[in-house]
């Protein structure tokens, strides 16, 4: 009987090119950014989950829209921003967690690009405020992602 043939899927997405002047002329990807080195190494579920926070707690709503699946928050734009910023290398996953967290060249770039605005400082006030609420979802991301790469380890 001859051997099955497995044959993989290669799944492609178009995009458009971007540069760090794009990032740098968008407010709501420099805000994002901002965000993402206020609240530290996050992952990506918990990061949806506190902007979409900030939109329905807080009322601030950085143009993002939300499908909430499952009691989760679920966001396009968000994953095109994220894409973006890891595209230029101002964000990376941080390989053992696979948390979101800003670069050696993001923090250069926020050094000289930061949004010093007043809805920038209040979305960064906000942040700190729900911290607490999205740690436990950070904490149920760190557990699948130790499982997962535990398997068979003891």
């Amino acid at each position: 009987m001859p051997a099955q043939q497995k044959s993989k899927e290669l799944k492609t997405f178009s995009m458009q090119v971007i540069t760090l002047d794009d990032i740098k002329r968008d407010e709501r990807k420099m805000r994002l950014l901002q965000i993402i080195e206020s609240a530290g190494p996050i992952s990506e579920k918990a990061l949806t989950h506190l902007l979409y926070l900030l939109k329905e707690e807080k009322g601030i709503d950085l143009g993002y829209n939300f499908v909430v699946i499952g009691g989760k928050p679920v966001s396009k734009e968000v994953l095109e921003d994220l894409r973006a910023l890891l595209y230029v290398g101002l964000i990376e996953n941080e390989p053992r967690t696979r948390k979101l967290q800003v670069t050696s060249n993001g923090l250069e770039f926020l050094e000289k690009n930061r949004l010093g605005d007043e809805l920038t400082k209040k979305v960064l006030e906000a942040v700190e405020e729900l911290k607490p609420k999205i740690a436990p979802i950070d904490a149920e991301v760190e557990l699948a992602v130790g499982r997962g790469g535990r398997k068979g380890r003891r």
